[in-house]
């Protein structure tokens, strides 16, 4: 026969285990992340130039180059346009055989999988007839973007930090091939916590972590 002493233990370890799991459920779902609030977290101005001086003074070889990442929020909580800009020291360059003021802007949709709710960025590039000139977050239209599904970016999506990058597979380089030089601006890693922003290209044909810090919003900007 159990004694009463030991199935009281019992009933109180159940009571505490299920106490726990409710206090986990909680916790995970005061942590989760709304998408109105990820827009919030990642719009800013980011500027690398911290790297670029380290760089320099370590005489890495190829240096790390200025970059600036502009993520600007659009009318649609669940979109916002990632404004990528180089600008490469005439030396390398001429090296490189590019020009020295590079661009690429891409629009990213932040949404949900069906299957489990997590989050995800999906990238979109402009269509070619679109000149990027004309391109506004305040005016985003998005029948003038094309989906780059295969390059979403997939991971941890919380309230103050993002860790997210491109599944390690083919079919991202597959459906990228036909965007030319500007490939090299397109996302694959991005991790977002306090002032920085770090962020997977292409450089000189390999992958290239960008250290930016985000820099104080200007008067009417973003």
């Amino acid at each position: 026969m159990v004694k009463k002493p030991i199935i009281r233990s019992a009933i109180a370890i159940s009571v505490l285990l299920a106490a726990g799991h409710a206090a986990q459920c909680k916790d995970k779902a005061g942590d989760a992340a709304s998408i109105a609030s990820i827009n919030a977290l990642l719009a800013g101005r980011y500027d690398n130039s911290a790297q670029v001086a380290q760089g320099k003074a370590a005489s890495e070889d190829p240096p790390p180059q200025h970059v600036t990442i502009t993520i600007e929020p659009t009318p649609r909580a669940d979109w916002e346009l990632w404004r990528v800009h180089m600008d490469v020291d005439p030396e390398v360059a001429q090296s490189a055989g590019s020009d020295t003021s590079l661009d690429a802007v891409w629009a990213m949709n932040i949404s949900r999988k069906a299957e489990d709710s997590s989050l995800q960025l999906i990238p979109y590039t402009l269509k070619p007839s679109i000149d990027i000139a004309s391109v506004e977050a305040s005016a985003f239209d998005k029948p003038q973007w094309l989906s780059l599904e295969a390059c979403m970016l997939r991971g941890d999506f919380g309230a103050s930090r993002i860790v997210a990058q491109v599944p390690p597979d083919e079919m991202c380089v597959a459906e990228t091939m036909g965007l030319g030089g500007k490939r090299a601006f397109l996302p694959t890693a991005v991790e977002r916590e306090g002032d920085w922003l770090h962020v997977q290209l292409i450089y000189f044909g390999k992958p290239w972590r960008v250290n930016a810090r985000r820099m104080p919003a200007a008067a009417g900007g973003v």
